[in-house]
């Protein structure tokens, strides 16, 4: 998605393009309704709000790792949930891009903050979802969901550790590399 494709002001001339920019604008809000209610769902443990928040074939990929289906969701989401004792995700920043060509199709990014609580340890998290959206029976849902951190570690490594590339710090694991925005073509591009 071209990150400016939603930022342009939108033609008014006709009906028709005032007809198409509401429907957009409605497409629009009923997919940020949708990752709000993700997010709570997720912390609430609600699994069967959270399944429904993806279309049958609905895939959500982590870490190179992709799970599909209502199903595997289902197992996944039910794992993530017995991991962590207490979450707390914050969408903020959500772009949305309707198709043209097809307006029960959209993509979109979501940046968030997150808390998570694994053991006793509490983490702070900087994410952002790239997502593929599709309107079913006149509901929005999540085709696809691709998950990056710039951040994940324990709240007490955050004034030494946010500065370093190594700000993947799972408890008990090695440090790893962040995703954002060192892993996008436009970092490599300008450092």
């Amino acid at each position: 998605m071209d990150r400016l494709s939603c930022t342009h002001q939108p033609d008014l001339s006709t009906e028709a393009d005032v007809h198409k920019v509401v429907s957009d604008l409605a497409a629009s809000q009923a997919i940020r309704n949708l990752s709000a209610v993700y997010s709570m769902a997720v912390d609430d443990h609600d699994l069967d709000t959270v399944v429904n928040c993806f279309t049958p074939d609905g895939s959500f990929e982590r870490a190179g790792s992709r799970t599909t289906g209502h199903e595997a969701l289902r197992t996944f989401y039910m794992t993530m949930m017995q991991r962590y004792r207490t979450t707390l995700h914050v969408p903020e920043g959500h772009t949305i891009d309707i198709d043209d060509a097809d307006p029960t199709l959209a993509t979109g990014v979501v940046a968030g903050h997150g808390e998570l609580v694994l053991d006793a340890t509490l983490l702070m998290a900087a994410y952002r979802y790239t997502d593929s959206y599709r309107c079913l029976d006149g509901r929005w849902k999540f085709s696809s969901r691709t998950l990056q951190f710039m951040y994940v570690m324990p709240m007490e490594q955050m004034a030494t550790g946010f500065g370093s590339s190594k700000r993947i710090r799972w408890p008990e694991q090695p440090f790893g590399e962040a995703d954002i925005p060192e892993g996008l073509h436009t970092w490599e591009l300008n450092n």
